[in-house]
């Protein structure tokens, strides 16, 4: 975020000297008002707030077009802030000592939704602001009143509490709900509680200035420009350490998926990379006077805006080698939006925004596990065991320490997820541990039945990924498969048009009838169907399992797949406790000949869809590429908000969406949800251009929310859905295939 009048302070008495091939791309220059200053990303909506210092204004840019809108932001905004849970934009009114300001102490609150504004009173020279998304609190540094104001921002109420001298860039840990404010004019760092506002004081080094947290170590990170240092807080204890960096660190941030900080270091022309485990650092050479820097965990990409060579460093943070990009002139602020891939630097000296496409992440690959049982909190032993989830709590889980013999290098999980709610549940998430909670979900049980969903989830720091609930439930997780870097034995993905491989309603056959007989193994040689082409060898099978009660009425306690060949696991891959139809997807390694077994422990027919398959790399061979998890649909947003059914019209223009997956996709991971008006009898979710298939992704007979993981090929960037009822449609995705 910003930052040129204290760039012009610090510079005094400093001497301004003057790629790792991965896609970097400058997109766009985008028009500004008068010295941008700072930026904010909304990752819910692909807008990006700057803040211009010189013309009293907020530029807001459209992430898809680059298209502008101009907001007045009160006098000389300064820093900007952005709760993307609520939609509301915080923009620091920093007058300091300016003779024309006429309010030294507000906070402009602007409506994301619409761009209304109101000012909200704070202390004298509002340096920067932090928001708690969890309790929804903003904190601001005002750092000519030696106050933090907290603005409620369900009320915009205000509370002020006394901190040091000079407070600058504060942080804010969401897990522990502890506020940390470094002082810069008495080198000290105020440390607040959020719960009750009582505050302790911790010694920090020269001219503390920026301060970045690591909830998941519950470390803190506080740069000393000064001290040329940083200071490491254990927020446990409050007990210090210290770090040596190179010359006046001016920004600090976190890699909270690979525990290393980053430091841009304004005197020396580098960034220190500090190891969070052993706090060795390495100092790495970037552009003239660094002054900003932003990460992103999905990549493992660090960008740094150099001030005074109108240039921006990107680090690969796996090597430290570097490519460096011309931008505009004098480059002072730097933010990511980290779910687009987009990285928007202001450049102060010529009122533009350079907008950076990202490095693409890594390609990754199949390799086939036998399904296993990851996680079952109903079994009170073991770190992977109980208890229950709570309401409004989240929980992380290690996969490599499962024993289910998941290697380090794994970047990506298949897995079932599968909930055993003590009531109703709003909804569950997962996402890698280490990024950011994302504003999707990944399943919903409104009336507390059990329930699974299948995923696939990069792996976050140590592998783990990280469960959120609404409302306490017991979690199962089984995994049926990894992704990892290409090498020996991986496969890559190849799309088939959605098919329908098995139905057991029909006449009895190999792919037919009769229905699944309780607590009876039955194999499928699915290789017989036509919907594979001939002399293929899939090593795995992208797979949609329907079951249908047979009689009616007929609950199913679980279905089970494996590999045929193999014995069968413990694990399930969906239930049917209130015996309506039920969807679920899953990735199922092929067993002997080419086949898989199926178990129902009560009688069901059975519905096997099929959407592609995996196999050894080749012509027309697809990588899979994770993404943070994004919206691209809501149909209660759009247009007139109103429920469709049949074909929905325009299709899902993916590539148009806000998540902006890249057009070389040729197959995306969507997580599907309905929100059905009454019963619906299916959805269909089918490439765009061709004839809709006899095929469904997900059933909601009884009318309830109900989703299910669609990996849904594409051949121009948009999909089709159809929906037998009526129905609101959500489409979250969280990666794709592409070459």
């Amino acid at each position: 975020m910003k930052r040129c009048l204290v760039l012009s302070i610090v510079a005094i008495g400093f001497t301004l000297s003057p790629r790792f091939a991965v896609a970097q791309t400058l997109l766009q220059t985008v028009d500004a008002g008068t010295t941008p200053i700072a930026a904010a990303a909304n990752i819910a909506t692909n807008q990006t707030y700057v803040a211009n210092y010189g013309s009293n204004n907020v530029t807001v840019i459209n992430g898809i077009t680059f298209q502008t809108q101009t907001v007045a932001a009160g006098q000389f905004p300064y820093d900007v802030r952005v709760n993307p849970f609520t939609n509301l934009i915080y923009v620091s009114n920093f007058c300091g000592n300016d003779p024309t300001c006429q309010s030294p102490g507000t906070v402009t609150v602007i409506n994301g939704a619409n761009n209304t504004t109101t000012p909200v009173n704070v202390g004298m020279a509002p340096y920067q602001a932090a928001v708690n998304t969890v309790t929804n609190k903003i904190y601001v540094a005002n750092s000519g009143g030696n106050t933090v104001t907290v603005i409620d921002g369900a009320t915009n109420n205000t509370t002020t509490v006394t901190v040091g001298n000079g407070p600058s860039g504060l942080a804010v840990n969401p897990v522990t709900n502890m506020i940390y404010v470094p002082n810069f004019a008495d080198n000290t760092i105020t440390v607040i509680n959020g719960a009750t506002l009582a505050t302790a004081t911790v010694q920090g080094g020269g001219y503390p200035l920026e301060a970045a947290v690591n909830y998941i170590t519950n470390q803190i990170y506080v740069v000393n420009n000064t001290g040329n240092s940083v200071t490491v807080i254990d927020g446990a204890t409050n007990h210090t350490s210290t770090v040596n960096t190179d010359l006046n660190p001016y920004w600090v941030a976190v890699n909270q998926v690979t525990n290393q900080i980053y430091t841009a270091n304004f005197g020396s022309n580098t960034v220190t990379d500090i190891d969070g485990a052993t706090l060795n650092p390495t100092n790495v050479t970037v552009g003239n006077s660094p002054s900003e820097l932003v990460v992103d965990p999905v990549s493992n990409k660090i960008y740094v805006a150099n001030f005074a060579d109108n240039t921006m460093t990107m680090i690969d943070g796996a090597t430290n080698q570097t490519t460096t990009i011309d931008v505009g002139m004098v480059p002072g602020a730097i933010e990511g939006d980290i779910v687009n891939n987009r990285f928007y630097v202001a450049n102060n000296g010529d009122d533009t925004v350079s907008v950076i496409g990202g490095a693409s992440p890594a390609a990754l690959q199949l390799t086939t596990v036998t399904p296993c049982r990851v996680v079952d909190t109903r079994n009170p032993n073991g770190p992977f065991g109980g208890p229950p989830i709570q309401g409004e709590t989240s929980r992380s889980f290690p996969f490599p320490q499962s024993g289910c013999n998941i290697p380090s290098n794994a970047a990506a999980y298949s897995v079932n997820v599968t909930v055993i709610p003590h009531g109703h549940l709003g909804y569950l998430t997962i996402w890698p541990t280490g990024e950011d909670q994302p504003l999707v979900s990944t399943l919903n049980s409104t009336d507390g039945r059990t329930k699974a969903n299948a995923a696939i989830v990069p792996a976050g720091y140590q592998g783990a990924v990280s469960v959120y609930v609404t409302d306490t439930t017991d979690l199962i997780l089984d995994i049926d498969g990894y992704f990892q870097p290409p090498a020996s034995g991986t496969y890559q993905f190849y799309p088939l048009t959605p098919c329908r491989l098995v139905d057991t309603r029909g006449t009895d056959g190999q792919l037919g009838g009769p229905r699944l007989a309780a607590q009876t193994p039955r194999s499928f040689l699915v290789l017989q169907s036509s919907c594979i082409p001939a002399g293929l060898n899939p090593k795995a099978y992208s797979l949609n399992f329907t079951v249908i009660p047979n009689p009616s009425r007929q609950p199913l306690g679980y279905l089970s797949v494996w590999p045929t060949g193999e014995s069968q696991p413990v694990v399930s891959t969906l239930n049917n406790p209130t015996a309506t139809i039920v969807a679920n997807a899953a990735i199922v390694p092929a067993g002997t000949g080419g086949a898989i077994d199926v178990y129902a422990y009560d009688t069901t027919d059975l519905l096997i869809d099929i959407n592609g398959y995996f196999g050894a790399p080749g012509t027309g061979g697809l990588s899979m590429y994770p993404a943070a998890p994004c919206r691209v649909l809501d149909t209660r947003q759009v247009g007139n908000g109103q429920p469709f059914s049949g074909t929905l019209s325009p299709p899902v223009n993916a590539v148009g969406s806000v998540c902006a997956p890249p057009s070389s996709a040729q197959a995306y991971v969507f997580n599907a949800t309905v929100v059905p008006s009454r019963s619906l009898g299916y959805l269909t979710l089918w490439p765009d251009g061709e004839h809709q298939p006899v095929v469904s992704t997900l059933n909601a007979a009884d009318g309830f929310i109900t989703s299910n993981m669609a990996i849904v090929p594409t051949n121009n960037g948009s999909i089709d859905a159809y929906a037998q009822g009526l129905t609101q449609l959500i489409l979250d995705i969280s990666g794709y295939f592409a070459p």
